[in-house]
């Protein structure tokens, strides 16, 4: 996995990357939209809580695969309010670690319930 942050753009402004380039045969997880609620369907309190969970569901699923955090080529995070950006920065950094995906942040007036304060949906690939 190669990344692609060229002079002739300015520098990502948080915690990825402009492009990924893939140069070896993969297999390829999409992850669907997760969201800030537990195993037991319980919906966490608050947006550092929420993209807690949010972040340990994506593990989870990447465990499913056999993959891990630094197999996400791409992620789009959903969020509900402008406010809660430094926090859901901040665990978001904390999951990544060093490893910066493509990303986009898109602010939305909904999610699917109205309890929900963001969802995050990711593409994987790992070395076949």
């Amino acid at each position: 996995m190669k990344r692609h942050d060229p002079d002739g753009v300015a520098g990502p402004f948080a915690s990825y990357s402009h492009g990924i380039e893939l140069d070896e045969p993969v297999r390829f997880l999409f992850g669907a939209g997760q969201v800030g609620v537990d195993a037991q369907g319980r919906i966490g309190e608050g947006i550092e809580e929420q993209a807690t969970l949010v972040w340990r569901n994506i593990e989870t699923v990447l465990g499913d695969a056999d993959m891990r955090i630094d197999h996400i080529v791409q992620l789009t995070m959903l969020l509900l309010h402008r406010e809660d950006y430094a926090a859901a920065r901040e665990v978001r950094e904390r999951a990544l670690g060093e490893h910066r995906p493509a990303s986009t942040l898109i602010y939305v007036n909904g999610l699917a319930n109205p309890r929900w304060l963001i969802e995050i949906d990711f593409v994987a690939a790992a070395p076949r």
